[in-house]
């Protein structure tokens, strides 16, 4: 069994650096509204269990999470938005999209316009600004699609596979 040390790291940091944001929140919630703490807490904690069970998956030598599909069925039922990226300095950059998640103040997938290959970057362009909700087309179904709550036509603009270990944790 060859285990994704890598990813395993990688996964281990952003654990102990949400570990840390939620002590700091559960200790320092004068910054916050009371309520908004506790969504905060919630959230954390949400992600924490989730990087959680995703180590013990790459722990015993599952595959990596998939760019794009996997993460949007994370997300499930959230409301995203199409936002641009920004460089260093806070400048728009057009050539870059996020989807970022407005319930869990994540991002969760960035496309590049870098390929004329890159047919996703201009099927998230055309929705920019619109709110959009990751969808699997049936309740057990390995396709996730994201669609527009914008749209008359075409509310369904873009579905992948996710993996097929996704359920398991």
């Amino acid at each position: 069994m060859v285990l994704d040390n890598e990813e395993i790291k990688l996964s281990e940091k952003l654990q102990k650096m949400y570990q840390e944001f939620l002590i700091y929140v559960e200790q320092e919630n004068v910054e916050f509204d009371r309520n908004e703490s506790k969504k905060l807490e919630l959230k954390l904690e949400e992600k924490i269990q989730w990087l959680n069970r995703y180590l013990i998956h790459l722990e015993k030598g599952g595959k990596r999470i998939q760019a794009g599909p996997d993460y949007w069925v994370q997300h499930e039922n959230h409301k995203l938005i199409v936002e641009y990226g920004e460089d260093e300095q806070g400048n728009v950059k057009k050539d870059i999209l996020f989807l970022w998640c407005e319930t869990c103040s994540d991002i969760v997938s960035s496309h590049t316009k870098k390929s004329y290959e890159n047919q996703d970057f201009e099927k998230i362009n055309n929705h920019f600004g619109h709110e959009i909700n990751p969808v699997r087309k049936g309740q057990n179904s390995k396709t996730i699609c994201l669609t527009c709550n914008n749209c008359q036509k075409n509310k369904v603009f873009l579905c992948s596979d996710i993996s097929d270990w996704f359920d398991e944790i």
